[in-house]
């Protein structure tokens, strides 16, 4: 299954996934995308080697998949736009936070399958995270597509209620952000200890890299890999201790709902009025 696919807007994510595309052999000539920078619509073209359009309407026209990449406040202007080319066999898939099934499908106007995705920033190098929902309009074989599309970025899985996107989000949609703000604080005090930037950013991330893939490369519980290197009044232990004195738990599941709370209230916002 080779559709040729419309990608409304080429930001960052956009080029994500069709990179991932092209870089598993999908024909540059079935990939449309859409700007209206005449210098973005060079660039794209002759380094990709894809059609880019200025006009929505036409490429939806094109397409029988359009993968929907403007920001969420854009998202009802843009649909609603383009709605009258909408046929009944195509595919949508929006990438934009908080919006949900029921208001894509009645910006669309037309009885279409829809997915919502909610992948993450790592899908720039392959190493991406992906949610997935589908509405009821879709069937195997498009389900068996869009798997394969986030597959080429990543990974992904899908979820069958709609509420638990929200979850996703705050477990793999924004997480990279809590990483990065951890590893943030790490190196800066390597260097209060006298390391340089550069030592103390290779020696915190590459232990990140490191402990990522021991949890998703070997079967060990992810309890047991932490209790392999606490020794009994050792100095991991002690590090340990400091954060449960700091009430870790707590710290975590705070911050996750307030990233719950936030994509909830974007739902409501970005809403069909």
């Amino acid at each position: 299954m080779t559709p040729i696919i419309a990608f409304i807007g080429v930001g960052n994510m956009a080029r994500a996934i069709f990179s991932g595309l092209l870089s598993n052999g999908y024909p540059a000539e079935n990939i449309i995308g859409t700007s209206r920078t005449a210098e973005k619509r060079d660039d794209y073209q002759n380094h990709y080697g894809m059609t880019m359009l200025a006009d929505n309407n036409e490429a939806v026209r094109q397409a029988q998949v359009v993968v929907l990449c403007v920001k969420p406040a854009q998202m009802q202007a843009v649909i609603e736009a383009f709605s009258p080319q909408v046929r009944d066999d195509q595919l949508f898939i929006s990438v934009a936070a908080g919006i949900e099934l029921g208001s894509l499908a009645h910006w669309l106007n037309k009885p279409v399958a829809v997915v919502r995705s909610m992948p993450n920033t790592p899908s720039q190098l392959g190493a991406g995270m992906t949610g997935l929902i589908a509405n009821a309009h879709i069937d195997a074989a498009q389900k068996t597509w869009v798997s394969e599309l986030f597959a080429g970025i990543g990974d992904f899985v899908w979820v069958e209620d709609e509420a638990h996107m929200h979850t996703v989000t705050s477990l793999s949609g924004s997480a990279p952000a809590y990483f990065f703000r951890f590893l943030e604080a790490m190196i800066k005090h390597g260097q209060t200890q006298g390391l340089d930037d550069e030592t103390s950013r290779k020696l915190a991330t590459y232990t990140m890299l490191g402990a990522a893939r021991m949890v998703t490369e070997l079967n060990d519980p992810i309890e047991q890999l932490r209790k392999n290197i606490t020794s009994p009044n050792g100095t991991t232990e002690q590090a340990l201790l400091s954060f449960e004195a700091a009430n870790i738990d707590k710290m975590v599941a705070d911050a996750m709902m307030a990233c719950v709370n936030r994509s909830k209230e974007m739902s409501q916002d970005f809403s069909a009025k």
